[in-house]
């Protein structure tokens, strides 16, 4: 199974700790939306400029959908226009039988 979002770039946005725990997807950035504190990674938005156009089709993921479907909000009132998120997240994302790979970050 793979995100069917055509020409689009993923975005990881779970904790380090997360990522060990599970793994990752094959060819997905890792930039983390909140930190362990329960804050919003102030770097969020411009780590993800760093790394993407606005006008690039961005997939977020995180473990059940819920920090995604904010992080959306947070990038599309930054400007940037063609950004969903995986419902259910990762965990979902392995439920319908997804592959991931180990993290060794």
């Amino acid at each position: 199974m793979q995100i069917n979002v055509p020409n689009s770039q993923i975005i990881d946005i779970r904790l380090a700790s997360e990522w060990h725990e599970t793994g990752i997807i094959e060819g997905s950035k890792l930039i983390t939306y909140e930190m362990a504190s329960g804050k919003i990674n102030p770097l969020f938005v411009m780590k993800v400029a760093q790394n993407f156009s606005k006008d690039d089709k961005i997939v977020l993921i995180c473990h059940s959908g819920i920090r995604s479907r904010a992080a959306v909000d947070l990038l599309r009132a930054n400007g940037f226009k063609d950004v969903s998120d995986v419902p259910g997240g990762i965990y979902n994302y392995t439920r319908l039988g997804a592959k991931l790979i180990k993290y060794d970050g």
